[in-house]
């Protein structure tokens, strides 16, 4: 019986070990043709801070862009579902959610993605910080058009828009992994997906309404935030890979 079982074990594990043989190059491509992107998106951020160093005052294209999108009459509900956005995510109530999210995740016993979310919206929006501060562009002035609030943060990049994706984006990740989507009521999380979505696509808008910034600083701040998303997914993919080749080994130990 024993001997059964060992030669069944070692079947396993040689069936494991060719599975793992064939994706490999498969696997490598992948992270070879992702690395590669990631660098050039890193590359782009660079450049783009490069270049509102060298324009503190907008170039008439970024001028243009926000003037034409608050000539657009939006209905006042409109307005104010975009000041609302903007409101909610403003710093104060992003730690809020950030934490509540978090201490959400560990009650349920996902006490990795928990951290990974902290680490992701936590070092993201320090370093969008760092390179605003690098950079230094001042706020769109109210001599060039309307502008919402009189704040003294940098413009460059959107912090506002940075978060979106580091945060909104890394939850609809994990919403989309493999365990959640065969949870039973997976379909529970559709409105808060939809609403991360939502929350994506109208924060940069409506910034960029507001007069709040240019369109340079709100493709930054969202390609900012896309670079540490990415990061943060790759690591946490890794972190998850090792710690089941871990399990795997000492069930393997055990037998």
């Amino acid at each position: 019986m024993y001997q059964a079982n060992h030669i069944e074990n070692l079947k396993s594990g040689n069936y494991a070990t060719e599975n793992s043989t064939q994706k490999q190059p498969h696997h490598y491509t992948k992270l070879i043709i992702g690395s590669i992107l990631w660098l050039l998106a890193v590359v782009l951020m660079v450049l783009l801070s490069l270049f509102a160093h060298a324009h503190p005052q907008p170039v008439p294209f970024e001028l243009t862009v926000s003037r034409d999108i608050q000539a657009i009459p939006f209905p006042s509900f409109i307005q104010a579902i975009m000041r609302w956005f903007t409101a909610i995510n403003d710093p104060i109530p992003d730690v809020i959610t950030v934490c509540v999210v978090a201490v959400i995740l560990a009650l349920l016993r996902k006490f990795k993605a928990a951290i990974f979310l902290i680490l992701s919206a936590g070092i993201g929006n320090a370093v969008d910080a760092l390179i605003g501060d690098v950079v230094r562009r001042p706020r769109p002035s109210v001599r060039l058009l309307h502008v919402d609030s009189l704040l003294k943060f940098n413009s460059f990049p959107s912090g506002h828009s940075c978060h979106m994706m580091v945060f909104y984006g890394f939850l609809l990740y994990l919403s989309l992994t493999k365990p959640v989507r065969q949870w039973k009521y997976h379909w529970a999380l559709l409105p808060l997906q939809a609403y991360a979505i939502v929350t994506i696509l109208i924060m940069g808008f409506a910034r960029l309404w507001e007069g709040e910034h240019w369109i340079t600083d709100v493709v930054a701040g969202y390609l900012d935030g896309l670079i540490w998303m990415v990061l943060f997914i790759a690591l946490y993919n890794l972190t998850t890979e090792k710690l089941r080749e871990r399990r795997e080994r000492k069930a393997g130990n055990s037998h």
